[in-house]
Order: structure tokens, then sequence, then C-alpha cells
């Protein structure tokens, strides 16, 4: 540990750079030759004593953990020796990126609530040593034994994954070379950067750039800055930068790509699409080595003097356990996955782009860029470039602009880049500056990690930006609409961003969501992932049983992701076809049986492949033996509280044991687990997960009560048996910013007070070592170099932070014990028993409906009694068929005498029963495309004859709930409750051939096509079509005469004629005739206007 006085705090070169983007790679290469002149034995293999030491350096540089944190130890039972091997365990780290003190935190909530520590670990050794004589270990999946000798695998998966690749460890070579070298230089070569920075500024001057009352300087003590040569005002222009010497993505555009005929911004849309950093990034490579391997950049001269700055290693361990330690490891991280992707489909690195070219002359060659130069230039681009708005447009994008590298960096300064009039951009001055003072500028808000890591500085006041995030899992990326594009709406599904790529995108989201989750949080590992890597080692199925799976190939086309991404059955669940892994599994393959009809027998287990052979064997047995690990620390730990963990570690423990195949799909607990990502859904995004000075935020404080809600408060929301995509799961209002319960609450603050607790612990100084230190270089006592106070600034205020989120705990947690906190909790379960009953009725009424459209009722039926010596017959009057026709049929079937036709037909009519005039008649085209006739007696319940119409013509699963159906519901209502009243018209009495007396009746709106609202009728009774035009005819008689018509195109080839008649309501009929053919105000309004002319004519129209 460092302590205020000792040569550690001492001034000394706290940076070195990086001049280009191989560098540190050919430091790295040109090290191990010269060790290689001296030791010719040494080589680059993996377990080379030269790489080993690039592994320590990156350790201390805070790239990688220690080998230590991934070893094996021992459980120390009570009472017992604990020396055997199988009473280890190993104690898995959290995912990349989340916090993994927060969730420790929660753990300690969680679990042991059912056993002692004692008992729980005791059943972690029995476990142990079952997975060791347990079917997969007999099938050679795992090293058999009751030592614990599978261990092993899952140690050695974990180094190798926290291992560093080839070429990260030559970085970390000859960022240790580059940084010696430095150190031994005694800082920058002022005589190189001096030249470099006279032809940068010949080169901006030539281009029209312009430096006003300053001047740019470079010195070992204090590197680059811009000095004022006289005093300035707030808001003056010291530098004034036309575009064109400005590297930006709207720059991009005019820059032609080599040997292509292409433009580069062109080529990068995708790219500066998906993260303006990275279409930045390969920008500024490409410039870069057009400069010095091509024919010249316009902005080269520019380009020369970035510099990738880095700290040196002793200040870089000052950070350590800081916020800004973590975020140097995700900037690489991000630099990393972006030269992956890079590569890829989308990516801008192909051969046929030619973008990604180290020697652009050249057509052939490498088309793509390494870790080495991503990394180089990604880092340029986040320590030197800004952001920058045109307010008049509202524009804003990521600049490399001239000298603003070179400025001050001030939080609060003022001052930043304008647009000025003549399209060029300047950097101003926010305050009065002193002739000889270096120039600084507010560089946009950020907080202390971010400022430290851009500029090697803190700000000089306290920074209200600064905050301490905090990483759960489950809480959505910012702007993420991974959650409606999964289980949104259908018009929200439909939109064109949750289509295609990003369909895939919340798919792969909310399954590496499932599975981190129960990573961190101490849960069985997924059945999905158990099931899969049993399947890739072919434990299971013979030809036969893989037969089985082909039927699934119509089911797999079309989903949005291929099987070996992830599974048909996962698929299928997350997108809310399947309810159960069981429906899934039915969906995907169909419903197969053996050939007696009885169900097939379950998968035989096979041996499995030798690793020795077979390298793909020794990862899929590394991932089942990390699995078995993570199953192990949920019953060491005993938190098998919820019903859906004891229910999933069950069935892990029937695999490994007894080799029983989970079933595929999401298990019970993805199930639970995708509820709470539903109501995670509404605290927030992971900026908003914070710890700010004095306060912990809501969307933090949400997310907590979310994590720790028990099984019984998540069904008070979305019942135990729905799916988080059904109705049940939202007729519940979850209200984010309130509290669950008093037990719930009060499990928050605890957890957050341990998660503090956890932080501050991380910390390799003490707040008070911190103060020391910083009086002592205040008063002269220590000459640590201002980078290195800067550090010790930085983590001394995350200190502050996190010590008044104590005191605001305290204070929360005495109000939430003085029933000053409101709870939700009771509230919403009186809630969910009403939405039950409502649910309950709702499920009654589809059920009575399903029924009433299953009726295909007869119009009448009478039963005959044909003598003593023949059997009685029925006579049955069919909806539409002619009445006399059926009864001479009846007779000349059953050789009945003419003279009874007339006693059939007169019992017939007695039983026809003629329907009630109808409020509402209207086509609707059906699924199949077929047209077909709603109806709407009077006197009905409108919805419940809409819905026996959807049960009948809609084949989907619930037919009443579909969205085909409530959009027709809909558009009764909007036809049924008007703004004007629908008036009768005319009533004209039809017979009807099978003898029922119908009413015809004509309501305002429906008298314009007489033929098609007639054949309607016609069709709906079923009866003959050819007399159609002949009704027409006589409707139209009846109706009051026609005075004027005004023809309307409803379609390109349709059109239909309002009919105007003597004393009509013109707005009345104009209103009903746009209700009826689904009319905007615009042709309302020409249909009125033309309407009143032809009525009144002479009068004005325009």
């Amino acid at each position: 540990m460092l302590v205020a006085g000792s040569a550690a705090y001492e001034a000394a070169v706290e940076e070195f750079h990086a001049h280009g983007p191989m560098e540190f790679h050919d430091l790295a290469i040109n090290a191990f030759l010269e060790m290689k002149k001296t030791d010719p034995s040494i080589s680059l293999g993996h377990d080379s004593p030269f790489l080993e030491r690039a592994t320590k350096h990156a350790i201390k540089r805070l790239a990688r953990k220690p080998s230590e944190e991934f070893e094996l130890k021992k459980i120390d039972l009570v009472g017992g020796s604990g020396e055997k091997e199988s009473d280890r365990v190993l104690e898995l780290p959290s995912p990349e990126g989340k916090d993994s003190s927060l969730t420790a935190a929660m753990n300690a909530q969680t679990g042991n609530q059912l056993m002692t520590l004692h008992e729980s670990r005791a059943h972690a050794v029995a476990f142990n040593e079952d997975i060791g004589l347990g079917a997969i270990s007999k099938t050679g999946a795992l090293p058999m034994g009751s030592e614990g000798e599978w261990l092993a695998l899952a140690e050695s998966k974990l180094k190798k994954d926290a291992d560093l690749d080839y070429q990260s460890k030559l970085w970390e070579l000859g960022n240790e070379v580059a940084e010696n070298l430095q150190v031994q230089r005694g800082g920058l070569n002022i005589t190189h950067e001096e030249e470099l920075l006279t032809k940068m500024e010949t080169w901006f001057k030539a281009g029209g750039g312009k430096l006003n009352y300053v001047k740019p300087i470079i010195s070992k003590e204090s590197g680059f800055q811009v000095l004022a040569t006289e005093d300035m005002n707030g808001g003056d222009a010291f530098v004034s930068v036309p575009m064109k010497l400005i590297m930006c993505r709207q720059t991009a555009r005019n820059v032609l790509i080599a040997n292509r005929g292409k433009y580069l911004g062109e080529e990068l849309q995708k790219t500066f699409d998906k993260n303006e950093m990275w279409g930045m990034t390969i920008f500024l490579l490409h410039e870069y080595y057009k400069e010095m391997n091509g024919k010249g950049s316009k902005w080269g001269p520019f380009i020369r003097t970035l510099r990738m700055r880095s700290l040196t290693t002793p200040v870089l361990q000052e950070i350590k356990g800081t916020i800004a330690g973590h975020m140097t490891a995700q900037w690489t991280k991000s630099c990393d996955a972006f030269m992956w992707w890079s590569v890829g489909i989308d990516g801008p690195c192909s051969p046929t782009t030619g973008i990604c070219k180290t020697k652009p002359l050249e057509r052939a060659g490498e088309s793509r860029f390494n870790i080495h130069q991503i990394r180089w230039a990604y880092w340029i681009v986040k320590q030197n470039a800004i952001r920058v708005k045109q307010m008049s447009t509202g524009l804003e994008f990521i600049a490399l602009i001239p000298y603003y590298n070179m400025v001050d960096k001030r939080l609060g300064a003022g001052g930043g880049v304008t647009f000025d009039l003549d399209g060029s951009i300047s950097l101003r001055t926010g305050k009065v500056h002193e002739e000889a003072a270096p120039v600084g500028i507010h560089p946009g808000n950020m907080s202390d990690s971010e400022f430290f890591l851009r500029y090697f500085k803190v700000p000089t006041l306290p920074n209200p930006h600064t905050e301490i995030k905090l990483s759960l899992p489950g809480v959505i990326p910012k702007g993420s609409k991974f959650h409606y594009c999964l289980k949104g709406t259908s018009k929200e599904r439909n939109q064109d961003d949750c289509k295609a790529s990003y369909r895939s995108e919340s798919m792969f989201w909310k399954s590496k969501v499932l599975t981190e989750w129960r990573q961190m949080m101490n849960l069985p590992p997924r059945m999905q992932e158990l099931r899969m890597w049993a399947t890739r080692l072919h434990l299971y199925g013979g030809k036969e049983e893989m037969a089985l799976l082909s039927s699934a190939n119509r089911v797999i086309a079309g989903l949005p992701l291929p099987v070996d991404q992830m599974p048909a059955e996962e698929q299928l669940m997350l997108l809310g076809v399947a309810r159960d892994s069981a429906e899934a599994a039915l969906i995907a393959a169909g419903p197969v049986t053996g050939s007696t009809g009885e169900a097939p027998p379950p998968p035989q287990l096979y041996s499995a492949p030798d690793p020795e052979e077979d390298p793909e064997a020794q990862r899929g047995m590394e991932n089942l033996a990390l699995l078995a690990v993570q199953a192990q620390n949920v019953i060491s730990s005993g938190n098998a509280i919820l019903n859906a963990t004891q229910a999933v570690l069950n069935q892990t423990r029937d695999f490994f044991v007894h080799g029983v195949l989970p079933a595929a799909g999401l298990d019970d607990l993805d199930n639970f687990l995708l509820k709470k990502i539903g109501m995670l859904a509404h605290c927030g995004f992971e900026n908003d997960m914070k710890i700010v000075t004095n306060n912990v935020t809501d969307e933090l404080m949400c997310a907590m009560r979310v994590h720790l809600m028990n099984e019984s408060e998540v069904h008070v929301f979305c019942p135990k048996e729905a799916r988080v995509w059904e109705d049940a799961c939202t007729n519940v209002e979850f209200m984010n910013f309130t509290a669950i319960s008093e037990f719930n609450e009060l499990n928050v603050v605890n957890a957050l007070r341990n998660s503090v607790h956890g932080l501050l612990a991380s910390y390799p100084h003490t707040r008070e070592q911190d103060a020391r230190i910083l009086r002592d270089v205040e008063s002269g006592v220590s000459t640590a170099g201002p980078v290195l106070t800067a550090a010790v600034k930085l983590r001394a205020r995350e200190k502050d932070i996190l010590l008044s989120a104590l005191d605001f705990l305290a204070d929360h947690e005495a109000a939430v014990k003085n029933g000053s906190v409101p709870f939700q909790l009771a509230m919403k379960a009186q809630e969910r028993v009403d939405a039950d009953i409502r649910a309950e009725e709702h499920k009654l009424f589809m059920e009575q409906i399903q029924a009433r459209a299953a009726l295909r009722p007869s119009l009448a039926q009478i039963e005959v009694d044909m003598g003593a010596d023949r059997p009685k017959a029925n006579l049955t009057l069919e909806e539409g068929r002619d009445i006399k026709r059926t009864v001479q049929l009846f007779c000349q079937e059953h050789n009945i005498k003419a003279g009874f036709e007339a006693k059939l037909e007169a019992a017939l009519k007695e039983r026809v029963v003629s329907p009630t005039p109808l409020l509402l008649m209207m086509g609707a085209i059906i699924s199949t495309g077929d047209r077909k006739i709603l109806a709407i007696p009077e006197g009905s319940n409108s919805t419940v004859e809409t819905g026996v119409f959807c049960a009948k013509y809609d084949s989907s699963k619930n037919p009443v709930d579909s969205d085909w159906c409530r959009a027709l519901m809909k558009r009764v209502d909007e036809r049924l409750n008007t703004s004007f009243q629908r008036r009768i018209l005319l009533v004209v009495p039809i017979d009807a051939p099978d003898s029922r007396k119908l009413k015809l009746v004509i309501r305002e709106g429906e008298q314009h096509d007489l033929m098609q609202f007639v054949q309607d009728f016609f069709e709906l009774y079923h009866m003959p079509m050819e007399s159609v035009s002949m009704m027409a005819n006589e409707v139209n008689k009846r109706l009051p005469g026609v005075v004027t018509q005004v023809p309307v195109g409803i379609n390109p080839r349709r059109s239909v004629t309002a009919r105007f008649s003597m004393n009509d309501n013109i707005t009345a009929v104009v209103e009903a005739f746009a209700n009826f053919y689904e009319l905007d105000s615009t042709v309302k309004v020409a249909i009125m206007q033309r309407a009143r002319y032809n009525m009144a004519p002479g009068t004005f129209m325009v």
C-alpha cells in the first residue's frame, strides 16, 4: 500500500504516449528478439515466460484478474475436517461489467434462510460426490471419482476464459516497454513534437484556419497547451476552423476510397449508426494509413500530432477499485468487441470495401484492422474528440478538431464549440483569460471518472455529474427497444426497428440476461444450457432419436435465429408462441408417438467423445463442469428459497446424477425471472442505476425492490400460471417508484448498505489515508505529480459519495420503520383479486361465445310419425331453403302422399321464428381472404355478437382476444356510437323462401350503395342472389327521391355516389357517409362543399 511521503508519491513521469497504431506491437516483438539473442530457447508459445510476463503486467494495469481468484477453495465444514478434495468449491466470478459487491449483498439477503450454514455446506459436499459418481460422469463427460476430480475442469475453464489472447499479451508487453522508455527519457521528445506542431500550424493556416490571441506550446512539465498572447474576454473565438479541416461523420462523406470509386461516409454509414465512436475510429485509421503508406491524407499533419495517452502503472494502481479503474477495462473491451464486429457482415472491414487497408495503394493485402490498431484509434477519439451541436438544426456529432486536444479542459468554465454563420467551427472562451494563462473551456458534462481518463485530471470544484453506477442483471440498456419488440402490442412489434436483426438481438439479450442473472445471483444453471452441452457431446440420441427432430424444420424456417445459436423451443417461448416447454416441444417437433400410439421412450444415454481427439468435446466438458459448479454454489449458499429455484435444482441433480435429459425451452426459473425483467423495464435504463451525493436514485431503488421480491410478491403482479406477455401480467399496475412492502424495503436498505460497505472495502486505501496524502501534497511535504494527485482526489470523492449514501440509507430505514413510507403490496393484492375475478368472468364469457359459435341450428324441425311399422323421421328446414321444396323432397324420400304436404308445411311454419331486425350489418374480410357478413340484431350486445363472429372465422388460438378481432370490435363501436343520429330511412318487409318474415332496415349512411347493401342482406339470410337486383330497385323506389348526387372515389378503381334527397340534413348525410366508408376529414369537407353547392345552385364556392 502506498503511503504519503513515500518515494512512490514523488513527482515522476505519469503518462506515456503511443505515436502509431502498431507501436506497442513492434516494441513487444523487438523486446522478444532482443531476449532471444541471450536465450535462443525462448518462444512465443502459450506457456512462454515472455508471455507470462505480459500476464503479470496486465494484472498490474487492471486489465486482468489474478489467477488466484479462479482457484478452488475448500469448504470449511463446522465440526468437520474439510480436508478431502471433495470438500472443495469454486466461487464463480460475476460476468464482465456487473457489480459483484451489489449482487453479493443481495445474495446475503436471500441465502441461508431455510437451513444452517453447516447444513448447506454438507449438502454441497454430498452433491460434489454425487456428480463424480453420477450418470453423466459415467459417460465420460466428466471425470469420475468421489474426491471432486471434475472440479479441475471448471477451474481450467475459468482460467482459460480469463486469460488474454495472444495479441492482447503483445499489447501489454509493448505497453510495458513504451512506459519504461518514456520514464527513462523523462517524458516527451520536445524537439520532435515541436516539429510536428509547426507543420500542423502551417497546414492549419493554409486551409483557412485561424488562431486568435493564442499560441500553442509544448513543454515536458505541462505537455501540450494553448496560451493566451493577450488578455481575452469571455466569448472570444480563439480558434476558427473551416469544416473541411475537422474529422467527423459529415466530412467523411467527401473522402474517396482508393481503388473503389466510393465515398467513405457512405461505406461507414452502418458503423456510424451502430456507434459513432466506432465510426470515428475507422475514419481515423483509414486516414492515418493513407498518410503513412498512401498518397497522403488531407488531415495528415493534424493526425501526426495525435497521441494515445496512457497512465503509467504506478498511477493506474492508484485508481484500483474505482469507477475509473473499471471504466478503463470497459473501454478496452469495447475496442475488442468492435474489432470483431468490424469484420462481421455489417462491419466496415472486408476485402470488398477497401476501407481497412494498411497499404491503401495495394489492391491485395490485409483488409482488416487488428486489436492494436483499433485500441490505439479508439482511445485517441475518446481522449480528443468533442460532441458538437448545431443549434439551428439540432444536428449533433463527434468531431476531432485541430488544437482542441491542446486546450485546458475545465468543467463549468463556459465556452466551448460553436457553429459560425460562415459554416466554420470556433473554439470560444467562457471567462476572462489573462495574458500568458492557459486557455480553458468546458468540454461537456461528464463524471469525474470519465474526465480523469480523458484528460488525466479531475475538476477543481465538486462535480455534480459524478455518480457511482451499479450494474444489475435484467436492467435494459439505454434507449433499448428489446421489451416491446418481443412482448409489445402488435403495432409495436411490427415497427421497422423491431424487425430483422433487431428482433434477433432482442432475443439474444433476453437469453444472455437469463444466464447472467443466474450466475450472479447464486441461482442454478439454465436447463437449456445443460441440454445444449449434453447434446453437443452426443450424450443423447442415436439415429432414431435424431430422426424425430426432422419434423421441426417447418417451424425452424420461420424463427428469427438459427437453432445452432438458440434452440427452437427457447425462441418459441421467448416470442410468446408457446406457454411452456411442453407446448414448445410439441410445436417444434410435432406430436410424435410410437408405432402403437404410445409416447416415445426417453432418450438413451451414450458415452461422450474423447477430448484428446476432439477439442470441441473438451470445451463441452468444461462447460458442463462449470454448470455443475454453479449448482454447487447454490447448495452451498442455501439460496433455494424460491419454489422455482428448488424445482430447477432438483432437475439439475437428476441430470448429473441420473442422466435425465432436461426439457427443451425455458424452465420454471426462466419464466419467473422473465416476469421480473418485465417489471424492471418500468424502473429505468442501466445508466439510471446509480448512487449520487446524499441519495440513491429512484430507478436503482425500484430495481433493487424487484430483485429482492419473493415469489408471492411477484405473483401479486403476475400470477404464477401466467406468462409475462399475457394480459394477467399487465392488468395490475406496478407502481415503479413506490415501496413494495416493509419486509422488502428493509431488505433493499440492507442490501444497498452492505454493497456500499463492500465497495468501500474494495479500495486499497481508506478515506483517512487519502485525506492525509492530499494534505501532504498541498503543504509541500509530498511532491506527488498532478496526475497522481488527481487519482487520489478521484477515489476520495467516490468514497465521499458512498459515505453520504450510508447516511441516506439510515434516514430511509428510519422512515420505513416509523411508517412514513407508503407500501403498494396490500393495495395491489386487492387489485389482483379484482383482476382474477374479471379474468374468470372473461373466461366464462369466452366459453359462452365459443359455445354459441359452435352451434349450427336449423330454422325448424318436426318429428313425423311414419306409421306403426316404420321408424319416425325428422323433417328439418335449413336456413335459406324453400319451405315448399323442402317438404316435397321429404315426402318423396319417405313415400308420403301429396295430401300431407300442406299439413307438414303448416307445422314447419309454426316452428319458424323470424329474426329481429338488424341494428348493423357490415362486411368483414377474414383470414382466408373470404368476405363474411357480421350482423348485430336490435337489442343485442354488440360485443358478444362480434365475439361470436370472431370465434367462427378467426383460426387463432384465442380468437376473441386477437388483434384482428379487437380491431373489428373497434370498428363496430365506431359504426354504432356516432356523433350523428342513425335514423331509419326505410323498412322493407320481405317474405323469405324459407317462410321467415324479414325486415330490411335502411339507416342513415346505408342508402348510397343499395346494390351492395341488398346483396349483403341476401347473403346473410341465404336468399337467392338472382333476386338482388330486383330488390335493390324496389328499395330505391321507396326511398325519398334523389335531388343531387356526389361521386366519391373510395380507391383508384372504385367509387360510390353519395345521394342527397330533399329535406335531408346534409351534415348528417355526409357524416354518415364518411363513417360508413371510413373517409378522412379532408374528403368529408369536400363532399359537404359539393353537396351544399349542388343543393343550392348559384352559391359561391372557392
